[in-house]
């Protein structure tokens, strides 16, 4: 899927990198849509947030900044123990860890 508008982004943070001047940041998604409308294109977004990139007017190059995580491959949002989580063959089934769990036994509170 070929990602055009910022409504569409997947991420809660839009990352930018320009491989030219090697400046790097991030910017809040929701931030982006309430100041530049969640219509907006992503090339125009681009353009718009880099406007002060010393290689934009440069005649010896030009600006080459990217969205860091677009293509998406992986979120980049999850937390660093999210990350090291992976699933192993053979383990449990969530039905055999319910079934381990100790069994609580209500009693009725007796008033004095």
């Amino acid at each position: 899927m070929h990602i055009r508008r910022l409504v569409h982004y997947p991420y809660v943070l839009v990352r930018l990198q320009c491989d030219a001047c090697k400046r790097a940041g991030f910017y809040r998604l929701a931030r982006l849509a309430v100041k530049y409308g969640a219509e907006i294109l992503l090339d125009d977004l681009l353009l718009r947030l880099s406007a002060d990139c010393p290689w934009r007017d440069e005649p010896r190059g030009t600006c080459q900044v990217r969205f860091a995580d677009l293509p998406p491959q992986r979120p980049p949002d999850l937390p660093p123990v999210m990350r090291r989580l992976r699933v192993v063959q053979g383990g449990r089934s969530p039905a055999a860890a319910i079934a381990d769990e100790p069994k609580k036994i209500l009693q009725p509170k007796l008033e004095d």
